[in-house]
């Protein structure tokens, strides 16, 4: 038995030195993320679990089983993938998943099932959630708005901004409740491990830690914004509300574990475990011989990826050295409007801006994309984004429209913002070689396919934004028109090659 652990421990450190760079990312995350630090703890708790299985683990003879090292090259294909158009989740998830087949494959069926717990809590390593952030930093905003009017208290609601008679309030990133999500799922699926033996009452748990922090995180907002307003904004609006947040979740966790505990099933025998190690004569051990050759083998196969991004593939370039837009035609003509003081965020470094005039209405275009300074940018991930931190500018309405683009029927990120320079009404999509879209999946979708060899990997971000006047109705259609007369125009330079439809 010892020789197989430590045969799985050689195979683990082997994969974190060959994936090194995915190893790191992930590390990286933890270190920077406030949301995801428990990524430090996930390892040190698996091999606690392990520990408290020992008694089990000795009763088993390891027999490898080679085969199951197989799964490494669809999974290493997964990686290959998302290292193509650089999709670090991905990668990751690939990396822990290729961990927990490789270990299984050297410790064999038997000894594999006694840490398959231990084993699949690795994946709560991977930093995953930040897609929730924005949707659940709506739905915070939307419910504490609606406590807050059930209270009786009058509220103006902007976007993620709302005004109380005391005061104003903002639903930031801090204030979605991901992290509190994310913690609780954790704990909670650990909690039902040691707690339950049957998987009802595990499920349940899991499924109740999960929800409740979404709703416990509506009440926290709630009790934060009145604890201002009643204190005529003296209590709770600096950081003491992070922390009296981070108080009430640990309350929260209080009463999910006490509620918990008159279900729990611990006292029960593991039945499952038993039967693994009932009778070890049935189990001969595996020999040594197999055992290094398994080793070797799962080596080998994860390996595999790597070695085809790097000797076949090669690093993804998706630079453009400039963007040089068009002269405009038609209604449009260059204006010397410099814009009004707002600036889109951006991932990459190049960025082309134009203005346009058509009669006293005034446009603006902004191109954005990798010019290959900064190593490995990519704009996917920024058509939502609209605001910069401290900019002056807020979002006050965001939803997806449908346009007509030059490919078709488009659909958009829209955003209405407001600052200093008045009110905007703003469009972003992306281009990728032939395929225009607002949808990140999408978007990366097609950068894989054209790393694949079907079709140009570049990938561009495209911002129309005009002023919301007097009636903000006409905006709309003054971007609609302005798509429609000036946009085939900018594709031409964007695609020379005959643009395919969406």
């Amino acid at each position: 038995m010892r020789g197989s652990l430590w045969a799985a421990g050689l195979f683990c450190l082997a994969l974190l030195s060959i994936f090194h760079e995915t190893a790191w990312s992930m590390v990286y995350i933890w270190s920077r993320s406030d949301t995801f630090a428990h990524g430090f703890l996930i390892l040190p708790i698996s091999l606690w679990l392990i520990w408290t299985r020992r008694e089990l683990l000795v009763a088993v003879n390891p027999r490898p089983a080679w085969w199951v090292g197989l799964l490494l090259l669809p999974l290493g294909f997964g990686w290959l993938l998302a290292w193509l158009v650089d999709v670090a989740v991905i990668q990751q998830f690939a990396l822990v998943a290729m961990m927990i087949v490789g270990v299984w494959a050297i410790l064999g069926h038997r000894l594999g099932s006694v840490v398959a717990f231990p084993l699949f809590f690795l994946l709560f390593a991977v930093p995953v959630g930040e897609g929730l952030v924005d949707p659940m930093m709506e739905f915070t905003a939307t419910s504490t708005v609606w406590m807050i009017e059930m209270t009786g208290i009058p509220v103006y609601r902007e976007g993620l901004f709302f005004t109380l008679p005391t005061g104003s309030w903002s639903v930031v990133e801090a204030c979605s409740g991901v992290r509190y999500i994310i913690a609780s799922i954790t704990v909670g699926v650990l909690y039902a491990y040691l707690t339950y033996r049957s998987w009802t009452r595990r499920i349940l748990f899991v499924l109740v830690s999960a929800i409740m922090p979404v709703f416990a995180n509506t009440v926290r907002a709630y009790i934060i914004v009145m604890l201002g307003h009643m204190s005529d904004m003296t209590i709770a609006t600096g950081a003491d509300h992070l922390v009296y947040g981070w108080v009430f979740f640990g309350f929260v966790i209080f009463l999910l574990f006490w509620a918990g505990s008159f279900f729990r099933e611990d006292q029960l025998e593991d039945a499952p475990a038993q039967a693994i190690t009932a009778d070890p004569a049935n189990n001969p051990p595996g020999t040594n011989r197999a055992l290094i050759a398994t080793l070797v083998s799962t080596v080998l196969l994860a390996a595999v990826a790597p070695l085809l991004a790097h000797q076949v593939f090669g690093p993804a370039s998706q630079a453009r050295s400039t963007v040089l837009l068009p002269e405009a035609e038609g209604g449009f003509r260059s204006s010397s409007v410099t814009g009004w003081g707002w600036r889109p965020p951006s991932r990459v470094s190049g960025q082309s801006t134009s203005y346009f005039e058509d009669g006293e209405d005034v446009l603006g275009l902004i191109v954005q994309y990798a010019d290959g300074t900064l190593e490995g940018a990519d704009v996917i991930g920024s058509s939502s984004l609209f605001t910069q931190e401290d900019s002056g500018w807020r979002v006050v309405g965001k939803d997806k429209v449908e346009v007509a683009g030059p490919d078709g029927p488009l659909w958009v990120d829209a955003a209405r913002l407001q600052g200093r320079g008045g009110k905007l009404l703003a469009w972003s999509w992306y281009v990728v070689g032939g395929t225009s879209t607002s949808n990140d999946y999408h978007a990366k979708l097609q950068q894989t396919l054209a790393r694949l060899g079907f079709g140009d990997s570049v990938t561009y971000r495209l911002i129309v934004v005009t002023p919301m006047q007097s009636q903000p109705d006409n905006a709309p259609a003054r971007l609609q028109q302005f798509v429609s007369e000036y946009m085939p125009l900018v594709y031409q330079v964007l695609r020379p090659e005959t643009p395919a439809s969406d």
